[in-house]
C-alpha cells in the first residue's frame, strides 16, 4: 500500500485544471462511467464536489440507456389550452 504524501501546489493545480468546465465537456464524454467516477471521487476527496458533479453531468451528455449515468432527454412541457378560450364568446373572455 502507497502512502499519499501530497504537494499542495500539484493538488491546487489539478482541482484548478480540472475543474475547467470546458475540458469537461471535451473529455469526459470519451471517458467510461468507471474512469469517470474515479475521476470525480478524487475530486470530491480534495473539496471539489462541484467539479465532481461537471464531470459527471458532462459525462452523462453521451451515456446511453442502459449505463450508469444515463439521463433521458426531459419531456418538453406543453402549454396547457384553456378550453373556454375555443367558445369565443365575450362572456367567457
Amino acid at each position: 500500500m502507497s502512502t499519499l504524501i501530497a504537494d499542495t501546489d500539484d493538488v491546487t493545480r489539478f482541482c484548478a485544471v480540472f475543474s475547467d468546465v470546458g475540458l469537461a465537456h471535451d473529455v469526459a464524454p470519451t471517458l467510461g462511467c468507471r474512469e469517470t467516477e474515479a475521476l470525480a471521487g478524487i475530486l470530491r476527496a480534495l473539496g471539489e464536489p462541484a467539479a465532481a458533479d461537471l464531470w459527471l453531468d458532462a459525462h452523462a451528455t453521451s451515456d446511453e440507456l442502459g449505463d450508469q449515468h444515463y439521463m433521458p432527454a426531459p419531456e418538453p412541457y406543453i402549454v396547457p389550452i384553456d378550453p373556454m378560450e375555443d367558445l369565443q364568446c365575450d362572456s367567457c373572455q
